[in-house]
């Protein structure tokens, strides 16, 4: 049996110094599983929503056109992370196999650019095996560290 979990994470952060960074604890009780379905190429462990606001599209100081991260567990995620737009925006970013682990995961969003944003929540969502019956269940535990 599978279940679906997600974790919000409230950030309220604005983001304005070099190399800024922000970090979220949250929790899978269970190993995750891919989400992928027949005849799609795209599989995935999950997938982040992220509301921003005034998020920037110029370079770093060094000329790097990726101005923004969002790691998880240290890794990256591969495609761009943060979309330039002026005011409240909300988008998803997609997270590939192998980055989930059961136990502590660690979200963080890096500022590399030269502009300046707020991040703030992400909603983090996944699948996990479960040896619970009757399909979606599930609480979520989340701690925010600072």
């Amino acid at each position: 049996m599978l279940r679906s979990d997600f974790a919000w994470l409230n950030f309220d952060t604005e983001f304005v110094q070099p190399n800024q960074e922000a970090t979220r604890t949250f929790f899978i009780d269970d190993e995750p599983v891919l989400a992928s379905r027949a005849g799609q190429s795209v599989s995935s462990e999950g997938y982040i929503m992220i509301q921003a606001e005034n998020v920037g599209n110029s370079s770093t100081d060094e000329g790097d056109p990726i101005t923004h991260r969002i790691l998880i567990n240290g890794e990256h995620l591969p495609s761009f992370d943060m979309v330039a737009r002026e005011g409240w925006n909300l988008w998803m970013d997609r997270i590939p196999k192998g980055i989930l682990k059961k136990g502590e995961n660690r979200l963080t969003v890096r500022r590399r650019a030269v502009d300046r944003f707020r991040v703030a929540n992400i909603m983090v969502q996944w699948r996990e095996k479960s040896a619970a019956s009757g399909g979606v269940v599930g609480s979520t535990t989340v701690t925010a560290n600072a």
